[in-house]
């Protein structure tokens, strides 16, 4: 639809002009505005076609005028490409200088008395004196030529002239400088006329023969095809055409007459070609969408009507509502006579041509005529817009409501879960964080960004369990044990715009887990891009970024021209997309692996929240090894509680050990000061006035303050240095050579001890991770052949003859690629593209410092974000034993999206492009889910009948295996 296009304007137009046709047309007849007349969608494209015919008669009408005749018609060759061209020049010849006397409008009386002796006396004479001023002319011959011609293909010197002509005018300036150029050809506006040399039949008589072809594959609507868009297009070049030669007449009159200035103030006298403009607007236009009504139909006169066009309207057997060829040609008739009566006055309001003037008759009617012109293509243009508008209209009337792409994804929703059998339908991707038999401990959700913040739904498929090899650095690998499960989001866009999305990761009260973004690498491992802990009300929003890459017919169509090297590396690259566009999120559960860890029993921490805060914290905080922390008996027999008490005391000897080495700090902090400041006042004593031990006060003083720069920090700030960490660490690697403590009591000596006799060795962090050598090493994979058929079956058979299993170790990366493959196989599916997900770099976390407190929105940077990973991974490192001990608590999420793309929005889309949009989306659900959970698309489908109305409207996809084998036969044999 035009963007300058405006329904309610352009109806009111209509209506105004329907005065005028019910007075052309006979008295019983009353035709309407085509929205006001119900008809078939078939109407539609008669009256396109009416409307069509009409402008290219309209058209020539005027073009009549200017030359383009009947016989002139008739000569020219429509094989060849015909061209309408307007020249026009300007030449300023200098003439002559005139010295011209001005009166000043003063004047002066003067009386002189003659003395006679004779009988009559003296005699007076009076003498009147004028003021004038001598003022210089420059004369100049001022001559300007046009012509509007016409040519076939590129012979423009065997063009024909249509109209010419020479004017000249005698330009009077007060200046020396010439007022215009010497000579000046201007630009030559050029206008196609190819298009409308078509659509003239010649035989037996001039005829209008336009036609949209309903059975041409690129016809959607009656606006959207290539015939109707072709006649748009000449309509817009013919606007530009005549708005340039309108402004070349105006520039005409405004460089060239408006500077004619003699010294006199005696301007020729002229009249302006504005006159022109409220001439042409007052032409009848008939370019008008009408209809009839069915009982107006039946009155037509069978007579036919003397035409006064240039071209006759073909006659249509068609049956429809639109005016007859009789009242047509009374409209056309209408404007003829309207066009000639104006062109009458500009006759008598306009010197001729033969008279020396620069603008005559012949300029003003081709002002005339321009002015004209563009009204009859902007009707035309409107009334292919209104087409398209009533049929939106009538669209949002049948349904009560204009439709957006939200009701488009309720609807979708709701077929989904009618059309898909159970289990198949796809849920929405909100997964509570528990064990079973246990109350949720988190929630993690893919969410959209508006203030609804709803679900996406996505397809599951539980995928059995393997182990989920992933790297938090070159030394260390953890085994994930848990549950795995395969999502597929189907999201649709329109137009360009993309809905935002994020994932939104919450923790209950006393409750803690850890999250791990990232990107499938291969069948059984995934590397980790962002890792966060969750914990205590943590609600913690995660913008997700969508990049859309090109379909499988794109990418084709982008490299067909490149060099085989170039192809090559696009393909490589391609492959390197698809396969980093799988997405994988990992839950963890802190609360099972510390159980494990510290050798107690299953649902042993339920309740220990303080317990398990405090773990947690030495763990994250101070990096303190995992053996000084565990259950250190190895009797089976032992009560839960006796279990719980041993591993309490551990974690009290090592705070205890924290908290001396803290004291321990601050003693020194102190001495150090101390001796500083004596030392300093030892120095300096003679430059004081009062007594050293009153001023050693005062500095000890300002040294303690929490705002010293020397060491007067608190133990809380103590703990948060760089050098805590390091140094607890370095103290609990001592430890580890002590042994094992049997009893309370024996526990507490035996870390007191080991606190002074191990306090001055300096082992690192490392030395208790595990070597690079040690940790399991990747398997290469080897190199996968992808066979795929329409029905989203896969057969993964690798290079060395093994076959690769269906339901058990699912390589997720080859999907994008199998999905890749059936897409460009399937036509209805083919604007599906595979989308990567990836997060964005600045995250929110609300977050509650204490129970006193609210929650506090924070920002995440990269920097914060970078801490945030380091935490999640110091932690991860110390519940695995640095990767020896295997995760169970854990799930797999991995994410394989793909988006359907529109060019138009949802209105455009049905409306423009006559696509339903619902349909489009049945195909590529079928193909999208039949991939995802591993069956044959017709058995995701669930009623019957629906199976056999997706079979008529995509064969292809849903073709029974046994014909399809059948024909593979056939086509073997």
């Amino acid at each position: 639809m035009s963007s300058s296009y405006e329904n309610l304007a352009f109806q009111r137009k209509v209506n105004d002009a329907l005065t005028a046709v019910e007075r052309i047309l006979a008295i019983e007849k009353k035709p309407l505005i085509a929205g006001d007349v119900e008809h078939t969608y078939g109407s539609k494209y008669e009256l396109v076609n009416s409307v069509s015919n009409v402008a290219i008669i309209a058209y020539m009408n005027a073009l009549e005028k200017i030359g383009l005749d009947a016989d002139l018609l008739k000569a020219i060759d429509d094989s060849t490409p015909t061209t309408l061209c307007f020249d026009a020049s300007t030449t300023c010849k200098f003439l002559e200088k005139k010295v011209v006397d001005v009166p000043m409008g003063g004047s002066h009386e003067d009386t002189l008395e003659t003395k006679s002796t004779g009988l009559l006396g003296n005699s007076k004479t009076k003498r009147v004196s004028k003021v004038v001023q001598h003022i210089e002319e420059w004369h100049y011959k001022v001559e300007t030529s046009w012509c509007v011609s016409i040519y076939s293909a590129a012979d423009v010197a065997q063009k024909r002239v249509l109209k010419s002509r020479v004017g000249s005018t005698t330009l009077i300036t007060q200046s020396k400088e010439m007022p215009l150029p010497e000579h000046k050809d201007h630009e030559p506006i050029e206008l196609s006329l190819t298009w409308l040399m078509q659509q003239i039949d010649k035989t037996p008589q001039l005829t209008s023969n336009f036609r949209v072809n309903v059975e041409e594959n690129k016809t959607k609507t009656p606006r959207r095809n290539d015939a109707t868009q072709n006649a748009i297009d000449f309509a817009d070049h013919l606007k530009g055409w005549c708005g340039s030669v309108s402004v070349f007449m105006s520039k005409l009159e405004l460089d060239i007459l408006h500077r004619h200035n003699p010294a006199m103030n005696e301007p020729k006298a002229k009249i302006s070609l504005r006159k022109t403009c409220n001439l042409g607007e007052k032409i009848f236009n008939p370019v008008l969408p009408l209809m009839e009504e069915g009982e107006d139909m039946q009155k037509a006169d069978g007579t036919e009507i003397e035409h006064k066009s240039v071209l006759r309207l073909q006659s249509s057997s068609s049956e429809g509502f639109v005016l007859s060829p009789n009242d047509i040609t009374k409209l056309l008739n209408e404007h003829v006579n309207s066009m000639a009566a104006a062109l009458a006055k500009v006759e008598k309001s306009f010197p001729p041509d033969a008279e020396d003037n620069i603008v005559a008759v012949s300029e003003a009617t081709l002002s005339l005529l321009t002015v004209h012109l563009p009204h009859l293509c902007n009707n035309f243009l409107d009334s292919m817009a209104y087409v398209e508008n009533m049929m939106e209209e009538q669209l949002t009337a049948a349904i009560g409501k204009r439709i957006t792409a939200d009701d488009l994804d309720t609807f979708v929703k709701f077929h989904n879960a009618r059309l898909l059998c159970q289990g198949q339908v796809p849920q929405p991707f909100s997964h509570a964080v528990r064990r079973p038999e246990h109350t949720p401990v988190g929630l993690v959700s893919i969410e959209s960004s508006d203030d609804e913040h709803k679900c996406i739904h996505t397809h599951t498929r539980v995928i059995a369990n393997s182990t989920l090899k992933m790297p938090l650095n070159a030394a260390t690998v953890l085994e994930l044990t848990g549950k795995q499960y395969l999502h597929g989001w189907l999201n649709h866009r329109f137009e360009r715009h993309h809905n935002d999305y994020q994932l939104v990761s919450r923790a209950r009260q006393f409750s803690a887990y850890i999250l791990v973004i990232g990107t499938m690498t291969g069948p059984n491992s995934i590397e980790p891009k962002d890792a966060i802990i969750i914990q205590n009300k943590d609600e913690v929003v995660i913008p997700l970024l969508l990049n859309d890459l090109p379909t499988a017919e794109e990418f084709k169509d982008a490299i067909k021209s490149l060099s085989p090297e170039q192809q090559s590396f696009a393909r490589a690259y391609r492959s390197m997309q698809l396969q980093s566009s799988v997405f994988g999120c990992v839950v963890i559960q802190i609360k099972p692996q510390l159980e494990a860890l510290l050798g107690l029993p299953q649902n042993a921490l339920d309740k220990e929240m303080k317990l398990t805060q405090e773990l947690m914290e030495l763990f994250t905080e101070y990096q303190v090894p995992s053996d000084l922390l565990s259950y250190s008996g190895r009797s089976e027999g032992v009560a839960l509680e006796d279990k719980l008490d041993n591993v309490r005391t551990n974690v009290k000897a090592v705070a205890d050990v924290i908290e001396g080495e803290k004291k321990k700090q601050m003693e020194m902090a102190k001495a150090k000061t101390d001796m500083a400041i004596e030392h300093k006042l030892q120095n300096n004593f003679a430059e004081y006035s009062y007594e050293p031990q009153s001023m050693m006060m005062s500095c000890k003083e300002a040294c303690y303050d929490d705002s010293s720069d020397y060491g007067g920090s608190s133990l809380a700030s103590f703990s948060r240095s760089r050098a805590a960490p390091r140094m607890m660490a370095r103290t609990a690697m001592a430890m580890s050579a002590a042994p094992p403590p049997m009893s309370p009591a024996a526990v507490g000596s035996s870390n007191m001890i080991g606190h002074r006799s191990l306090a001055k060795t300096v082992p690192t962090v490392a030395s208790y991770s595990a070597k690079v050598d040690d940790a399991p090493q990747q398997q290469q994979p080897t190199r996968t052949e992808i066979v795929t058929d329409f029905k989203g079956r896969t057969d993964l058979s690798s290079d060395n003859g093994t076959s690769v299993a269906k339901s058990d170790g699912v390589d997720f990366t080859l999907l994008p690629q199998l999905l890749d493959v059936a897409v460009e196989k399937s036509d209805e599916a083919s604007a599906l593209r595979s989308t990567i997900i990836k997060t964005g770099q600045s995250w929110l976390r609300n977050r509650q410092e204490n129970l006193l407190s609210g929650l506090k929105l924070k920002r995440l940077l990269a920097d914060e974000l970078k801490l945030e990973q380091n935490k999640a991974f110091d932690l991860l490192d110390a519940l695995s034993r640095s990767g020896s001990l295997a995760i169970e608590s854990s799930e797999l999420h991995v994410i394989v999206a793909v988006t359907h793309c529109f060019e138009k929005d949802i209105i455009g889309t049905i409306i423009q492009d006559n696509i339903n949009p619902i349909q489009k989306l049945e195909s590529s659900t079928l193909l999208f889910a039949s991939a995802i959970h591993g069956v044959d698309a017709r058995d995701l489908i669930k009623d019957e009948s629906e199976l056999r109305r997706l079979e008529g409207q995509n064969p292809l996809l849903l073709k029974d295996s046994d014909e399809e084998d059948e024909m593979t036969r056939l086509a073997s044999c």
